[in-house]
């Protein structure tokens, strides 16, 4: 009897021990997998869509208004809003910023994006500190259905698109010191 209840306790810590094993299996398994892009891309999608061409030309007009009307007060007010907007955009188009007013359009529709792209995050391929959370995940580039979430590139914005991602960013600090000069 007691090398009975003995080789039950045994088969019992065996099977256990297995079913462990291959739980850990299953899951090393299934390597975790997150959706990279090039922000840059997606910043200069998100330029180019009609709503944001809108609003810069309302902004422009409106600085134009102002000027021709002497109001130098408001004119001031939208130069400045104007210069403002242009920055962040050779930030984003040009570095490493985030496409943070791009993904901010789109943010209702991207747990289907990451779902259609079989991904469990989307993190941009210039963030480091994100992409060292997922050391060992595989990457999906889905720049391009987030591109396609603002435009269908004309054939001369596919040319710059496919330049700007042949081409490495600009790291932040030079490009805000181009900004700063007035160079870019």
């Amino acid at each position: 009897m007691k090398y009975i209840l003995l080789s039950i306790g045994a088969a019992s810590f065996i099977a256990a021990w297995c079913a462990a094993n291959l739980q850990a299996a299953e899951t090393n398994a299934t390597t975790a997998r997150i959706g990279v892009y090039d922000s840059r891309a997606v910043a200069y999608a998100w330029f180019w869509t009609a709503k944001h061409q809108k609003q810069l030309n309302e902004l422009m007009q409106n600085a134009r208004a102002a000027k021709s009307a002497g109001d130098t007060n408001r004119f001031h007010d939208l130069d400045a809003t104007l210069r403002q907007q242009q920055a962040e955009m050779h930030r984003e188009v040009f570095s490493t910023a985030p496409a943070t007013n791009a993904l901010a359009e789109i943010s209702g529709r991207l747990p289907e994006i990451q779902k259609s792209a079989g991904v469990s995050a989307l993190v941009s391929k210039w963030d480091d500190a994100v992409l060292k959370k997922y050391p060992d995940a595989e990457k999906v580039d889905v720049t391009d259905p987030l591109v396609r979430e603002f435009i269908t590139p004309t054939p001369q914005q596919q040319k710059v698109l496919s330049e700007m991602q042949r081409q490495k960013p600009l790291p932040l600090e030079q490009c805000e010191d181009l900004i700063r000069k007035g160079k870019i």
